[in-house]
């Protein structure tokens, strides 16, 4: 009997020729390579994954800017913080007209040179974006308020601070503002200033920045005079309203498909903690109010942040819904109910959710300081920060006596003045900080000073982005599977030929028996 011998074995080991580990030496020489350059390429910087490089930019924004009763210094000191890359004036722009003794127009150039000095000349650049969006105070006629302090179109003409210096590459470089009137603004010649939009930057955009007049008649010809409310044909039985909400829906949600941030900037809100203003909505329209039908589609529609004035305060409200079960008649200080369900985030933490409501930010004490905040009405619940830059000498009956701020359901006594906002914006986040200006207005010995900041995040999209789970690029995870492809191969190989060589063996063997 021929004895057994287990050729298959891998513990077995058999001759083998010199050619043969010659290109096993060969295969192991690759591998290695290849698991080598994919290392290297996950240690150096990645340029390759992104085509374009991070977008990012900064803006700056507030309203009731003017310089008149005393305030120039308050003026010129917050518009020295503008830096690049331009500033949304929020309405209320100069009140120098009736409001300080002079013409109700023809002293919109004085203001421009203004602006000019403090900020285009100071940066060094005459086109930076100065962008302007009518309040009631340049809407071209005293019929609401019994003020007229200049005419939108003169602040926008040729000789002041037109849009033709920074709306396009030529003029304003690469930060230039592509804006788009919504061509519903019949009373003039142009939609800039009343209603319309950009997206921003212009040649790679991030974020909508929709800016419109709301609850508010504009032109300085009454026959000719534009009614900016936004409310739907069904509710409000108003077509040049319907046109105008057709107008805005279209355009917020052309924005949400396409992924961009939206901002909408306007000067009258419909939600306020101070004490004089309430939700105007420039009359009843089949018994609804306009400016409330409005904020109600913005929270619920997928808006990020509101950027409103009006009130000379600063306010800051949280993650907002809806505005509560009541609609308000227009002009109401004390009908807006506050109510729980409306809050997605109490904004506590400064930290915000994309996508789960809308941040509303009044920036009204950006020279003004004749404001004060009302702790008692229902909407100021609805506000995660306040603050009323007024000195002292409360006039009104506030609930709670001299104190200037609200935190987080809390009336504060704190150091206060003059500030603006400041927006950073990136395609994944959104950060604001309050920046004070000059010298505070009200100061409290022993209290800090009031301070506000937040930022809106982006849910994480793991499937989103060029890189895959784990951190690791294409390139390596590339270069790990051929390295394992080239692994198995070679060792398929070698148990071919090893197999091969035992058959050999094997069949020798039997016939040398």
């Amino acid at each position: 009997m021929v004895p057994y011998t287990n050729y298959n074995s891998f513990d077995e080991r058999l001759p083998e020729s010199s050619s043969m580990k010659a290109k096993i030496r060969t295969i192991g020489l690759l591998m290695i390579a290849i698991l080598t350059l994919g290392m290297v390429e996950g240690l150096l910087p990645s340029h390759g994954v992104s085509v374009s490089p991070p977008v990012s930019f900064t803006f700056y924004f507030g309203g009731d800017t003017g310089y008149y009763s005393g305030s120039a210094m308050e003026a010129m000191k917050s518009h020295q913080l503008l830096q690049p890359d331009f500033f949304l004036n929020l309405g209320d722009i100069s009140y120098n007209g009736t409001s300080n003794g002079n013409p109700p127009t023809g002293n919109e150039v004085n203001w421009c040179n203004f602006i000019k000095a403090n900020v285009q000349n100071r940066l060094g650049n005459p086109n930076y974006p100065y962008v302007m969006i009518a309040g009631n105070h340049e809407d071209g006629h005293a019929a609401l308020d019994g003020t007229n302090d200049g005419y939108i179109d003169a602040f926008i003409g040729d000789n002041c601070l037109p849009l033709s210096a920074f709306n396009s590459q030529l003029t304003a470089g690469n930060g230039y503002i592509n804006f788009i009137g919504s061509g519903l603004c019949t009373e003039s010649t142009t939609c800039y200033g009343k209603e319309g939009y950009f997206d921003y930057p212009a040649s790679n955009p991030i974020a909508r920045i929709i800016t419109i007049t709301v609850a508010d008649t504009v032109g300085n010809v009454s026959s000719t005079s534009v009614n900016y409310n936004y409310c739907p044909l069904s509710v409000c039985g108003n077509a040049g309203m319907d046109a105008h909400w057709n107008w805005l829906t279209g355009v917020v949600s052309a924005a949400k498909n396409a992924g961009l941030w939206i901002i909408v900037a306007f000067h009258k809100p419909c939600l306020l903690p101070d004490l004089p203003e309430g939700c105007e909505g420039n009359g009843d329209y089949n018994g609804h109010n306009p400016n409330y039908q409005l904020e109600t589609y913005l929270m619920s529609h997928g808006v990020d942040v509101l950027l409103t004035g009006h009130a000379h305060i600063h306010a800051r409200s949280k993650q907002l819904t809806c505005l509560g079960p009541t609609e308000p008649p227009s002009d109401s200080k004390v009908n807006i109910t506050y109510s729980q369900s409306c809050v997605a985030n109490d904004g506590s933490s400064g930290v915000y959710n994309r996508g789960a409501g809308t941040v509303q930010i009044i920036e009204g004490a950006f020279s003004q300081r004749d404001d004060q905040l009302n702790f008692t009405r229902s909407d100021t619940n609805y506000f995660a920060k306040a603050m009323s830059a007024r000195g002292c000498c409360w006039q009104y009956g506030n609930g709670v006596g001299n104190v200037c701020c609200w935190e987080y359901g809390n009336a504060m006594n704190l150091t206060a003045g003059n500030g603006l906002g400041m927006m950073t914006v990136n395609a994944t986040q959104i950060s604001y900080n309050f920046l004070p200006s000059g010298t505070p207005s009200r100061t409290v010995a022993g209290a800090s000073e009031f301070t506000d900041s937040f930022v809106i995040k982006s849910p994480s999209n793991p499937g989103g982005g060029s890189s895959s789970p784990g951190g690791l690029s294409p390139w390596i995870l590339g270069t790990l599977f051929a390295g394992a492809i080239g692994v198995a191969a070679a060792v398929s190989v070698l148990i071919v030929r090893r197999r091969k060589r035992s058959n050999q063996n094997a069949t020798k063997s039997v016939a040398s028996a």
